[in-house]
């Protein structure tokens, strides 16, 4: 065998165990996802009879009912986004209970439709019932701010939330509603059951192979005669 060059030996040292340590981030990614989708297999299987405040103390996720008065006047878009050409937001309007107020995410509205005339409007103050997932919100350092002067919400920050539309003892998550009684429209709620996507084992799969294969290539080009 030759003996390959110094500078090349140390390249590909460094190339190897960058994507080695890419591949293991992935593998430590899919045991992460796993949980969050074991959590949610369970949550859907054990639906809870009433959603409390709580809910969440032990687990990530409920899946079940809430019961409460609908307060439209606090109701807001957020979370702009395009689907099947259509630009919009997700409508989000808070319901009462004993325990206080809960967000309720009803899902996406186009952004033609003004909260004024929407047909949701004539259930203010009364009461319904929402079947959904409560889970805590999430968002990345892209997400832009906030900007309650305006109106314009692209977290849901239940903190700022609060204070802007005066909730009382707000729940530490958001319901993602799947069907409510009465029926509120011909549209909503829309949310279907989040499934995140789980794709960190075809991702570490190839940084792995990306390492075997610089071997492979350094091993060919430097050490083969």
């Amino acid at each position: 065998m030759k003996k390959p060059p110094l500078w090349a030996s140390i390249f590909t040292l460094l190339g190897v165990i960058i994507l080695c340590t890419l591949g293991t981030w992935q593998l430590q990614r899919l045991s992460w996802k796993t949980e969050i989708l074991n959590g949610l297999a369970a949550a859907y299987e054990n639906p809870q009879t009433q959603i409390t405040h709580d809910i969440l103390t032990a687990q990530d996720f409920a899946y079940g009912t809430l019961t409460g008065t609908l307060q439209w006047s606090k109701a807001f878009k957020a979370n702009y986004k395009v689907i099947e050409g259509a630009a919009g937001n997700d409508l989000i309007v808070p319901i009462n209970t004993n325990e206080g107020d809960t967000l309720i995410n009803l899902g996406f509205i186009p952004a033609m439709h003004t909260l004024t005339s929407h047909p949701i409007a004539r259930f203010d103050g009364k009461e319904i019932t929402i079947i959904g997932l409560a889970r805590k919100a999430d968002w990345n350092s892209f997400t832009p701010e906030n900007n309650p002067a305006k109106n314009l919400w692209y977290r849901l920050n239940i903190e700022q939330i609060s204070q802007h539309f005066a909730l009382k003892s707000p729940a530490p998550f958001i319901i993602y509603a799947h069907d409510a009684k009465p029926t509120l429209s011909d549209t909503l709620p829309n949310n279907t059951r989040w499934q995140p996507n789980n794709n960190h084992q075809q991702y570490a799969l190839f940084w792995f192979a990306m390492a075997l294969t610089l071997i492979a290539i350094f091993y060919i080009r430097f050490l083969k005669n």
